[in-house]
């Protein structure tokens, strides 16, 4: 009667030869596995359980897909990069409305006109940047694939 471990032992090294997964002494270790499945016939039917296994596997076919993922990828990090550099304009924009309302604190300006301008200026500058080009068409993605766009 054979041991359950000496029979997990075999099972693995029989599954690693099966796979071409031998590494070095491989040679004594696949004799000891077929002295152990001389003695232990649950070891040599599943043994012939995974063979058969195997065979039915490798005759399996697989269709090649046909599914580009780069385009939907690079549209990803388009995307990731265009959020990127409008956070980095907006802070710019809100660094320039401080540092003007700051200048205006201190320094009195002749043209009240001015006061307002820039601001609002940067204002509107900042809502085009987060709007992403609020003047474009947009469409939602039905819409598109009808199109075939």
């Amino acid at each position: 009667m054979n041991n359950q471990t000496d029979c997990e032992h075999v099972r693995l090294e029989l599954m690693a030869a099966l796979d071409d997964e031998s590494g070095p002494a491989s040679g004594d270790r696949v004799s000891n596995a077929r002295r152990h499945l001389a003695t232990c016939t649950g070891c040599e039917q599943w043994l012939r359980q995974l063979e058969s296994m195997s065979r039915r596997v490798d005759r399996l076919s697989y269709q090649d897909s046909d599914v580009d993922l780069w385009p939907a990828i690079e549209r990803t990090l388009g995307v990731a990069e265009a959020k990127r550099l409008n956070r980095r304009w907006l802070y710019v924009l809100i660094g320039v409305v401080v540092g003007w309302r700051s200048l205006q604190l201190f320094v009195d300006l002749p043209l009240p006109l001015l006061q307002l301008a820039i601001p609002l200026a940067c204002g509107l500058a900042a809502l085009w940047q987060l709007a992403r080009d609020p003047l474009a068409i947009q469409s939602f993605a039905p819409e598109l694939q009808k199109r075939g766009v």
